[in-house]
């Protein structure tokens, strides 16, 4: 009998030896996993800017986390900075400058001087781009704004009338802003700064740093159109599709092996219609008007920030003036124009039944039809 209970217990210490053996494999098999780089993406849609940012990274879903904590707060940061229409605890904004600096000049973050500054400077190379159109854009905001709401009532919107854009066009100019250090003073009571044709470049280009400053070796960010590729990828090219103007799918494919800024503006973009007709949120300040020379722009270059500024500005140029610009200023830059087929008497690179499709030398190779 005492040999029998002798025998029992050592199968009870064997079997308990056994669970906590199968207990601790299993356990360092799951956690070796989660520390194996994977592939991981995440769509954020509460960081601002009007649109969804898409982050993908290839890494381990510790560091994931940490990455997606540091694009949160990124996004978030630059959105209330750059932000014209809302004001902020602690924060001296674009809102605060539109409201407040023709009163008494304003002290505000380096990094929104630095852009101020950095906008300014490119207009000067191209009246195209001018973030002094502030009162303008204003005008346009809010018809656009109306519209859309009409829009989805199968109502028409509205335009704003030609006395009233060409007032706005008068309280312009890069003479009626003063920098002096981190302070900023209007000279004109109803002078107003407008970032949106460049701040999104900005802060994807300004969180990318921070993300490769953190350790992130491959991954990318899509802020609604606006794109970083981060590093290279492993034994394959980056794919990047160019939107169809008049679908959601891709009309043309981008392979680079390199890591790129990818930049398109494009006239599908918070467009409203009036009689039938589709005005796009971007505004030419030569004429006060929506443009309507390009179904859209993408740039190509190592730096969002200038691809943003360059996408709206040529966007506002005629094919010929575009060309000459990138040429004469950006030669390194590439560029693809999508236009209505037969807009102009130039011969295209690609084409469709739809578009002409015009690119610069320097992509001719990388893009191709989808």
């Amino acid at each position: 009998m005492e040999k029998k209970s002798n025998t029992f217990k050592t199968w009870i210490l064997i079997s308990c030896c056994f669970f906590v053996l199968i207990c601790s494999i299993v356990y360092f098999i799951q956690h070796k996993t989660s520390n194996l780089p994977d592939t991981h993406s995440i769509v954020l849609t509460d960081v601002g800017f009007d649109t969804s940012i898409t982050f993908e990274a290839d890494c381990t879903k510790e560091e994931f986390d940490s990455y997606v904590a540091i694009v949160k707060e990124s996004f978030t940061h630059y959105n209330q900075l750059f932000d014209q229409y809302h004001a902020y605890d602690g924060i001296n904004n674009v809102y605060t400058l539109n409201h407040e600096a023709y009163k008494n000049p304003v002290k505000v973050d380096t990094e929104l001087v630095d852009l101020i500054t950095y906008s300014l400077s490119f207009n000067e190379k191209d009246t195209a781009f001018d973030i002094t159109q502030g009162k303008l854009l204003d005008i346009w905001h809010t018809y656009r704004e109306e519209g859309l709401e009409k829009n989805a009532q199968q109502e028409s919107g509205r335009l704003p009338g030609n006395e009233e854009i060409q007032e706005a066009r008068t309280h312009s100019g890069s003479d009626k802003i003063q920098i002096e250090g981190n302070t900023i003073r209007f000279t004109d009571s109803q002078f107003q700064i407008d970032l949106g044709g460049i701040a999104k470049g900005y802060a994807t280009e300004q969180t990318a740093k921070k993300l490769k400053e953190e350790g992130l070796h491959t991954g990318f960010i899509n802020a609604g159109g606006n794109v970083v590729l981060i590093g290279h990828k492993s034994n394959e090219a980056w794919k990047i599709g160019i939107q169809d103007p008049d679908k959601q799918t891709s009309l043309l494919r981008l392979e680079s092996s390199d890591p790129l800024a990818i930049v398109t503006s494009g006239d599908y973009q918070r467009n409203y219609e009036v009689d039938g007709v589709q005005y796009a949120h971007i505004i030419d300040p030569k004429t006060g008007y929506p443009p309507r020379y390009h179904r859209s722009v993408t740039i190509f270059c190592k730096d969002s920030t200038l691809a943003d500024a360059l996408s709206t500005a040529l966007f506002c140029m005629s094919l010929e003036d575009g060309q000459q610009f990138i040429q004469e200023n950006y030669p390194d830059v590439g560029v693809v124009w999508i236009d209505s087929k037969g807009s102009t008497s130039i011969e295209p690179d690609l084409s469709t039944s739809q578009y002409d499709v015009y690119i610069t030398d320097n992509y001719k190779d990388k893009v191709n039809l989808n």
